[in-house]
């Protein structure tokens, strides 16, 4: 997949590489926006087209899951986003998360030669670092259907570790960093669209969920481990146990009852080989 030429980042340079019917089609390349998501929900509320790709070079407000902020540095990574107008069930929608982090995997190991990682519900992981984060959001109209829904992706490629910032040095990578290969932008997001078309359109997703969530299940790494469940005031230990068919994760807790978790943060410790402390 890797390209002879040079990494030319315009619509143009995504379409001449592109194989599919749908996703990325059309493809916009911006050098700098605010954020991928804010922008492609602004095109989809005027009516862009399903399967329509908003990316960039550069973020200003990138934003990722519980409001936080999500590092987007200028020339290092592909910020992008995929407008879908899905025709499913409102309950299914939280499950395109965990089916776009199973198109990062097949993405990334076309790429690479390495399959990374899953650390619920929406980031992708190699080394005991974070690459890669996905943020899915939905617009309700009347009757209680989905309007359209954006699935944000961002991507780190080319930072080594000292490039992070401090506070987040210990738990970031890029595809570089990680696998010692060097992306072309516009060839990552290209084979990204066509695992994404291959899943959610070939396969008529939530058709094919079973399938998605087994190989989603494959791919958590920390499942029979201990972990630290984290809501908004309060921390308890646990283990993880599986991910259930709705995509949510299964927890033991100390006293032996079981949770399903639909939402929150998981904390787990890394030693410095990238394998799980406990």
């Amino acid at each position: 997949m890797m390209s002879d030429l040079t990494d030319i980042f315009s619509a143009a340079e995504v379409e001449k590489k592109l194989t599919t019917r749908v996703i990325g089609r059309p493809a916009i390349c911006l050098d700098t926006v605010d954020s991928t998501n804010i922008r492609a929900r602004q095109l989809a509320s005027e009516g862009a087209p399903h399967g329509t790709i908003v990316a960039a070079a550069h973020q200003t407000a990138g934003r990722g899951r519980l409001a936080r902020r999500f590092e987007s540095p200028e020339g290092q990574g592909v910020y992008l986003s995929v407008i879908l107008r899905p025709e499913m069930p409102l309950a299914e929608l939280n499950t395109l998360t965990l089916m776009t982090a199973v198109v990062m995997l097949d993405t990334i190991e076309e790429l690479t030669g390495i399959r990374p990682f899953i650390k619920w519900t929406n980031d992708i992981y190699l080394n005991g670092r974070k690459l890669c984060g996905i943020l899915t959001e939905c617009s309700v109209g009347e009757g209680g259907k989905a309007e359209y829904a954006v699935v944000g992706i961002g991507l780190n490629l080319y930072q080594q570790r000292e490039d992070f910032a401090e506070e987040i040095r210990s738990i970031a990578g890029s595809l570089v960093s990680e696998t010692g290969v060097h992306v072309f932008r516009t060839d990552y997001i290209a084979c990204l669209a066509k695992h994404f078309e291959r899943i959610f359109c070939d396969g008529a997703f939530p058709e094919n969920k079973k399938e998605v969530l087994h190989r989603y299940r494959e791919a958590v790494f920390f499942l029979g481990k201990k972990v630290e469940v984290r809501g908004y005031d309060n921390a308890w230990p646990a283990v993880a146990l599986d991910i259930d068919e709705e995509g949510r994760l299964l927890v033991r807790a100390e006293d032996g009852s079981i949770h399903a978790l639909n939402s929150g943060e998981i904390s787990i410790r890394f030693r410095p080989d990238g394998e799980i402390e406990g």
